[in-house]
């Protein structure tokens, strides 16, 4: 049979992306944060796929997007989106020449750093605008509070770069409500010390729990990542936010086994009567978390829920029918999504949403409902 008339499966196990949702949860954090909105979207978007959402969030109007590195960077430019983008963290020597090239923001966390972009953008002729990152308990980066005036001073005598911007990182807005309040303090503190809005175009602070739970301060730009995907950090504000990702696969196999069958590798689950079971196409190799074994893990089929039985195995599940269940080879699985919370997962999996979203491997076909792929 010729190649381009080879019929096309289905995909085994794929994830739908809910736009629509996604710009209710970006609205709410614009109306939450009472700021501009850096839209981060590390991490291919949080598993959500980086291109596409990074050209619906411009479409949105977003200010920013938030990126890890430079490569991040180059494959949304390479995608078409001109939206300014910022680097969330400090940058070593061989990235810099890419980064003033592409014209994108990094964040400055010493006085080294900012003297090697200079250079290099008065080598390209540019004037390469910065932000400077502050310290305030992350440990990540950044000028301790203490010593950013000194070296404002100093990099402000750079030729080739401009300020825009002030900022730090919550280390625990989701955990610690005394200490965030420390950090929102010192932060607010340094910026005013500093000259505030007078001397900076943009302040920022606050990731999701931060614009959830927490005054903007001296802020007019935040940073929303995990609430954009549809997940409150803080759950008091889940009701507030609309699922975006649901995982999904179908059922490959239904069948009933007897009595003293064993289940999966370790025959860690074994049946004490004839029991219903359902083959699922999924596993961790497309990233649902083998660390669900044996924890009453749950997915949704045909309007109910069942129970994964044995251990998550790299391509499969099995799952535990009632005696009469209708359900059959080829029924529509839901992992997580609206009827199993994402979070609900993760914290079975003794892990986090962050991890769960991003963990979803290139395998899994992503579905967009709202807009086109790119």
């Amino acid at each position: 049979m010729p190649q381009d008339e080879t019929p096309t499966s289905p995909p085994r196990s794929w994830v739908e992306i809910d736009t629509a949702a996604l710009g209710h949860n970006l609205r709410v954090s614009r109306e939450a944060s009472g700021c501009a909105i850096m839209a981060v979207v590390k991490a291919g978007a949080y598993g959500h796929g980086l291109e596409t959402i990074a050209r619906f969030l411009e479409s949105e109007g977003v200010e920013f997007l938030g990126v890890a590195n430079i490569g991040e960077a180059r494959r949304i430019r390479r995608a078409g989106v001109l939206c300014p983008i910022y680097l969330l963290g400090a940058t070593w020597e061989l990235e810099r020449e890419e980064i003033v090239a592409r014209n994108v923001t990094p964040c400055i966390s010493t006085l080294a750093e900012a003297q090697s972009f200079s250079d290099i953008a008065a080598r390209h002729g540019v004037t390469l605008p910065v932000h400077i990152a502050v310290d305030t308990g992350m440990a990540r980066g950044g000028f301790l509070p203490a010593d950013v005036a000194a070296s404002l001073t100093e990099i402000e005598k750079l030729p080739a770069l401009s300020i825009e911007g002030i900022a730090s990182h919550l280390s625990s807005s989701d955990e610690d409500e005394v200490f965030t309040n420390i950090q929102i303090s010192l932060f607010s503190k340094t910026v005013a010390e500093l000259g505030g809005s007078s001397r900076f175009r943009w302040i920022h602070l606050s990731n999701s729990g931060g614009i959830l739970a927490y005054p903007a301060g001296p802020c007019n730009l935040a940073r929303p990542g995990l609430m954009l995907y549809g997940i409150s950090p803080i759950p008091q504000f889940q009701e507030k936010l609309q699922n975006v990702m649901s995982l999904k696969s179908r059922v490959s196999l239904a069948r009933t086994v007897p009595a003293g069958h064993s289940v999966s590798y370790g025959r860690t689950y074994v049946t004490t009567r004839p029991t219903r079971l359902a083959t699922v196409g999924i596993g961790y190799g497309d990233g649902y978390p083998r660390s669900l074994s044996g924890k009453n893990a749950q997915v949704f089929i045909r309007g109910q829920r069942h129970p994964i039985v044995g251990r998550v195995t790299m391509d499969q599940i099995v799952v535990a029918l009632p005696d009469d269940s209708p359900v059959t080879s080829g029924d529509e699985v839901e992992l997580f999504g609206a009827n199993i919370p994402a979070d609900e997962v993760a914290a079975l999996a003794d892990t986090i949403a962050w991890e769960l979203f991003t963990g979803i491997t290139p395998r899994v076909e992503r579905i967009y409902h709202g807009v086109a792929p790119l």
